[in-house]
């Protein structure tokens, strides 16, 4: 009779397992580096098209800016013995957009703006930089692990405290835009305030380097509740939709 066959084995398919397996192996940090090297490309791409994006819409919007900080402020350049500062009546948006022309001339409208774009990108990149380190203590402070969802009170500590961050460190920019937007040229076309540096340098000479946040607290106290918020919402809404892969794997038969 024949010999028994012996049952035969796919030789080609042990190697082939072992190097896919060896491949996912390897693979496995490969692609954890890969994947935050996506995620860190993504983050710097928003932040840069959201920071263009909020240059333009700046730029397009400070004539406007520049109005309503002239009328809190109550200048009008009237030149009418009270250095420009406003009497007893009332001025329009219109006269104030007169009163620049008059004294500053058509770029007159975009002063501050200077000040404003350098403000944006920093600020940006400070709260979502910090916002992510903020949640990343937040989770560790906790005992949670890296990958867990933080829940809403705890995205609102952490987005505020970006803000607040976020705030403090471009906060002279922002008191250079003030003061320069919030000002009015004399009759004679001369600024008290000349540009960002010269903004800086004046404040500086005439009142001390404390005078760069004067003006903070209220601006802290107003960042931490807007950040919070902000980053909190996006949390909870991020929570309760989930990505549509996310929620089929969910909703699916268990393995």
């Amino acid at each position: 009779p024949p010999p028994p066959s012996r049952p035969m084995t796919d030789r080609s398919a042990a190697p082939g397992a072992a190097s896919s397996a060896e491949a996912s192996a390897a693979g496995g940090p490969v692609g954890g580096a890969r994947n935050a090297a996506h995620e860190a490309a993504d983050l710097t791409r928003r932040m840069v098209c959201g920071g263009v994006a909020g240059m333009i819409a700046k730029t397009a919007t400070n004539p406007l800016d520049r109005i309503r900080m002239l009328s809190q402020t109550g200048e009008h350049g009237g030149g009418s013995g009270g250095g420009g500062r406003r009497g007893g009546g009332q001025h329009s948006a219109l006269a104030l957009y007169r009163s620049i022309l008059r004294n500053e001339g058509v770029m007159g409208l975009w002063a501050g703006n200077g000040a404003n774009l350098l403000r944006v990108f920093p600020a940006k990149a400070v709260v979502f930089s910090t916002n992510d380190l903020y949640r990343n203590a937040t989770r560790a402070g906790t005992g949670r692990a890296p990958s867990d969802p933080l829940p809403v009170h705890l995205s609102f500590l952490a987005g505020g405290m970006a803000g607040v961050t976020a705030s403090a460190a471009t906060y002279p920019l922002d008191l250079a835009r003030g003061r320069i937007t919030g000002k009015l040229a004399g009759p004679s076309g001369r600024k008290h305030y000349r540009g960002i540096v010269g903004t800086v340098a004046t404040t500086v000479r005439e009142e001390g380097f404390r005078a760069l946040y004067k003006g903070i607290t209220p601006t802290l106290l107003g960042a931490l509740p807007y950040e919070g918020l902000k980053f909190g919402t996006v949390g909870m809404l991020e929570a309760a939709l989930p990505p549509p892969g996310e929620e089929e794997e969910g909703l699916g038969p268990p393995p």
